[in-house]
């Protein structure tokens, strides 16, 4: 019998900081891959959600730092 895997996947973009900025690399549980930057990509969801939670993460630490710079 013939194992079927179902592979999910997401839609993310990750927008370039600077020009020589063109990828990401991303480790899940011993699995790693480069990801483009600048472009929308098609990855396995437990890539994707890394990466958003990464991404979710780096805003909330600006904000924090912005609101902790404007009480001084």
């Amino acid at each position: 019998m013939k194992k079927i895997i179902e592979k999910k996947t997401k839609t993310i973009f990750i927008p370039k900081l600077h020009k020589n900025d063109d990828a990401l690399f991303v480790g899940v549980n011993g699995k790693r891959i480069l990801v483009k930057k600048g472009e929308t990509v098609e990855l396995p969801v437990h890539f994707a959600e890394v990466i958003e939670n990464s991404m979710k993460a780096q805003k909330e630490a600006e904000s924090f730092i912005e609101r902790s710079s404007s009480e001084d």
